[in-house]
């Protein structure tokens, strides 16, 4: 499972995890650095065990993001990445996207009638909470701070693709043959980035 170029590497540098017994993982091994400790859990996403090796095992349970109280976020996709809404943040202060659906109804609506607008903004806004709340759920999120990809700690929640969009939970740190660092999400995803990239933390409201 250490071979080829799916392997894993020390996001630090010194080169190759090892294969390492761990009675705390899942199933029984870790992938280690001997020079600085840093360490992968292994489950059987990451190495395939319960396929090549274990046939009997018992199926671990699917992995999920929870929030801070233990709830699942609103919007929990499949792959366990959580879709999230608005695409604008003064600071630290996200502006709602159900403000912009209020504003484009009354905007659509304001060279009708004097008094549309005034009807059509609520029904606005009431639609877009409809949508995200049931239709298509998405939690609220909020950028916190850009944190360098190889820093990241299990746990973390950050943006999957830049400043907005879907934000996943950090599972694993890692680092590929050629120096770049291997974000593992909780649920199996990996996206890449190169040592030093900064990737926006997010805190994740519902």
């Amino acid at each position: 499972m250490q071979r080829g170029q799916a392997a894993y590497h020390c996001p630090a540098g010194h080169g190759l995890l090892r294969v390492w017994p761990d009675t705390n993982a899942p199933v029984g091994v870790s992938l280690v650095c001997t020079k600085c400790g840093h360490r992968i859990a292994g489950d059987t996403t990451l190495i395939e065990l319960a396929a090549n090796t274990a046939p009997d095992m018992d199926p671990e349970p699917v992995p999920i993001v929870r929030l801070p109280d233990g709830t699942v976020p609103q919007g929990l996709r499949p792959d366990s990445a959580v879709r999230t809404t608005g695409w604008l943040q003064l600071g630290k202060l996200p502006v709602s996207s159900g403000f912009w659906a209020a504003a484009a109804a009354f905007c659509a609506t304001a060279p009708l009638y004097p008094w549309l607008p005034f009807v059509a903004t609520p029904l606005g806004y009431l639609a877009w909470k409809q949508y995200t709340t049931h239709w298509l759920p998405a939690s609220q999120a909020v950028n916190m701070r850009r944190t360098a990809a190889e820093e990241l700690n299990p746990g973390q929640h950050v943006r999957l693709y830049g400043t907005a969009g879907p934000v996943g939970e950090v599972g694993a740190v890692g680092a590929d043959a050629q120096g770049q660092i291997r974000l593992r999400m909780v649920g199996g995803t990996e996206i890449i980035r190169r040592p030093g990239q900064r990737v926006w933390q997010a805190d994740l409201r519902n």
